[in-house]
């Protein structure tokens, strides 16, 4: 996928997360976000249609083929921690629930490691 930046996403609550994959070892493509269902945790978590999956739950996904990837994710009862690469450009969108300043919404429930957005503010 080239350049991007490293982002950590966290659901709770058990399946239906709210998004399909793609991709895997066998179709030599990376693991990525094919489609986020609308008012779904996906995408409530600030998760995007094209991230790259990294790891889940801390598996590595890079040598791991789409039944694999199925097989882990079902495996998954309460709480799904992915890091995902995000290409170079792609606008981050905040989670759906405004409730809360997006600062406090990202130390709550849903976390989300922001590397640029860091460095934004601190330029």
């Amino acid at each position: 996928m080239g350049t991007g930046d490293f982002i950590c996403i966290s659901m709770t609550g058990g399946a239906p997360w709210g998004f399909r994959l793609q991709g895997g070892k066998e179709q030599k493509q990376p693991l990525q976000v094919a489609k986020i269902r609308n008012q779904s945790k996906a995408s409530g978590s600030g998760l995007c249609e094209g991230d790259e999956v990294v790891s889940i739950n801390g598996n590595p996904c890079a040598d791991l083929t789409y039944p694999e990837v199925i097989k882990l994710m079902e495996s998954i009862t309460d709480s799904l921690q992915m890091l995902i690469k995000r290409r170079v450009g792609t606008p981050f969108l905040f989670p759906e629930d405004q409730s809360h300043p997006p600062f406090l919404h990202l130390l709550g429930y849903t976390s989300l490691l922001i590397v640029t957005l860091a460095n934004q503010l601190m330029d």
